[in-house]
Parts: structure tokens; sequence; C-alpha cells
């Protein structure tokens, strides 16, 4: 059963990332990608605990571990779109601003479900 519920995590959250992947457009996608592979950095995946059967107490706990890191790193992609999008077209991206806070919620929040499925 754990294999069937890390296989259905994957899925839901994979297809979730690829849509936010592809609803921020090709101007955000260095977010999506960037955010994704920085979750990975800013949280191991693996926790101290020895790996055991899943559950949803388990799961939770790996989600709320890194929690501030988490929503620093949020902050900080939302920051740096900003700053990208402002830099690039010399104009305040505010018309983007939506688009800008789904890829860096995101790729954070999608790839650390998947993540803590696997511990």
């Amino acid at each position: 059963m754990p294999i069937v519920i890390r296989l259905v995590f994957t899925i839901v959250f994979g297809f979730l990332w690829w849509w936010t992947l592809t609803f921020v457009g090709p101007s955000l996608m260095f977010l999506v990608i960037l955010g994704s592979i920085l979750t990975l950095c800013v949280c191991c995946c693996t926790g101290n605990d020895p790996p055991g059967e899943w559950n949803w107490d388990r799961h939770l706990a790996c989600l709320r571990r890194c929690g501030p890191a988490l929503l620093t790193l949020i902050v900080g992609l939302f920051l740096l779109g900003i700053l990208v999008l402002w830099y690039t077209t010399g104009v305040f991206p505010a018309a983007d601003l939506l688009r800008i806070a789904i890829a860096a919620i995101g790729s954070v929040i999608f790839i650390r479900a998947i993540c803590c499925a696997y511990q």
C-alpha cells in the first residue's frame, strides 16, 4: 500500500508541478526550475527518522520540518521573479505578480510534497 500512495503523490503533485511550469510561461520557467532545485537543497528529503511504512503523521511532520526555510525560499523566489522581469522588460511586472507567485509557491510546495512521500 505505501508504494501505491507514493505513486499517487508522485503523479498528482508531478502533474501540478507540470501545470505550474506551463502556466507561468517561458518567461518564468527559470523560476520554477530554480525553485524546484533549491527546494531539494534547502531542506533535504531525508530526516532523522529511520525509513519505515508511509503514514500521514510522518508525511505531515516532514512537511512541517522545514516550514520556515521553505517560506523564506518562496519569498526569495517571488522577489527574484519580480527583479528579473523588471530588469529584462524595464517595467515593474504588476500584471505578472500572480504568475510569479504561482511559480514561487508551486515549484517549492509540489516538489516538497513528492519528496516527503518517499521519506
